[in-house]
């Protein structure tokens, strides 16, 4: 809607530069007709110095069309030249909002799955810890495992599973949360992929100044004001119309003579106007300098944009080495907790190790699973942050999410 905003603006201004054609009409009743003293000899009454001289009619009517072209303002002229900078920040402000919507979408996408797996990840914790209670149930009724133990056991399965049903309504909230993000009514049926997989993309440096869509917007703002600053100070040059009038009108004493063609007449004017401003009261004057204060501001808000560009450049790919390394750490003790969970169940199974050993094991792997997908979140909302940070995510990071379906 802005762009097609700005397009209608753009148009208004031009409209400046056309014909404006204009149709008038008038009926006028004069109950007292103004006079004019004449000397008495103009009027045939040479024995009186002056003669009251009714001027005028009683009926006044008529009917008018001007037609004016706008020949010379700079003014405008400036304007119109500078509306594809007009439409290229609204392109600017397009994109950035939609850059904030890609990234807002990828960030609850990628929770969603993290929610996911985390609910898969628990459940099969759970069904570990009933498949366990299973086997202590039946050692307990051999009197080989102490009551509390049993009972201890079954406190820490039912938590579990409140545990996995608040995940549950945690992942409903969400869900409900990224139809909205998505413009589609929030008790839609949508279904997340949670399978959960490192998306590979190419996050080179490049050049920030060249691709981020705010330090562009903020550029174009400063020509914008300095385009600005140009028509104020061209409002002093001269402006040039030309102009073409044609009425058709009379002028009666009677009202019954309207229709007679006799007390019609008509009339045409056409000419070229010139005005030019001389002095305006300092108002043009203090509009420049609003103006140029306007623009000094703008120059030191580009200056922050950019400083804070780099900022969030090596912030995010900082964090996104970081939370590589914690991926690869992750992945490793994910695999050895599941072999050490494996080993005790089957020990305690044989009656080898102890129900402790075995909970202490269930519970390292249980952790190690959060902690492994918590890494893959990080990193790929680490590598979201680079896109948006390089200004890349309309472009990279959407082309990288397609390879990787393909």
């Amino acid at each position: 809607m802005n762009l097609a905003v700005t397009d209608y603006q753009n148009k208004t201004l031009k409209a400046d530069f056309l014909p404006q054609i204009n149709f008038s009409s008038k009926a006028e009743y004069n109950p007292a007709i103004a006079s004019q003293t004449l000397p008495g000899y103009i009027v045939g009454q040479p024995g009186k110095d002056y003669v009251s001289v009714p001027f005028g009619s009683r009926y006044t009517m008529g009917n008018g069309i001007e037609v004016t072209q706008t020949l010379l303002r700079q003014s405008t002229r400036i304007k119109i030249n500078a509306s594809g900078l007009n439409n290229n920040i609204a392109q600017s402000k397009h994109k950035l909002t939609k850059e904030e919507l890609v990234y807002q979408v990828a960030l609850a996408f990628y929770a969603l799955q993290a929610n996911a797996e985390l609910i898969r990840t628990t459940t099969r914790d759970y069904n570990n810890l009933k498949e366990i209670l299973s086997i202590a149930k039946a050692q307990f009724e051999n009197g080989t495992l102490k009551r509390i133990d049993y009972e201890s056991l079954e406190i820490n399965t039912a938590n579990k599973q409140s545990y996995l049903n608040q995940l549950q309504t945690d992942y409903n909230d969400q869900l409900a949360n990224f139809n909205y993000l998505l413009g589609i009514p929030s008790d839609t049926k949508t279904i997340i992929d949670d399978s959960i997989s490192l998306v590979k993309g190419n996050i080179g440096e490049g050049n920030l100044m060249l691709q981020r869509e705010d330090i562009h917007l903020s550029d174009q703002l400063i020509e914008s004001k300095e385009v600005e600053i140009k028509s104020i100070r061209a409002e002093s040059k001269p402006v040039i119309n030309s102009y073409f009038r044609f009425n058709y009108q009379s002028q009666i004493n009677e009202a019954s003579k309207v229709f007679n063609n006799d007390y019609w007449y008509k009339s045409s004017t056409v000419g070229i106007s010139a005005s030019i401003s001389l002095f305006d009261g300092y108002r043009r004057k203090n509009r420049i300098n609003a103006a140029q204060s306007q623009l000094l501001q703008l120059k030191f808000q580009n200056e922050q944009t950019r400083q804070l560009a780099n900022t969030e450049w090596l912030t995010a790919t900082e964090n996104l080495r970081k939370d590589q390394q914690q991926y690869q750490i992750t992945s490793k003790n994910l695999l050895l907790a599941e072999k050490v969970f494996t080993s005790r169940k089957a020990l305690y199974a044989e009656g080898v190790s102890s129900l402790i050993e075995l909970l202490d094991a269930e519970s390292e792997l249980s952790e190690s699973r959060n902690l492994h997908i918590q890494s893959i979140i990080n990193v790929q909302t680490s590598m979201v942050d680079v896109y948006k940070a390089k200004g890349t995510l309309l472009t990279e990071f959407l082309k990288s999410i397609q390879n990787s379906k393909e």
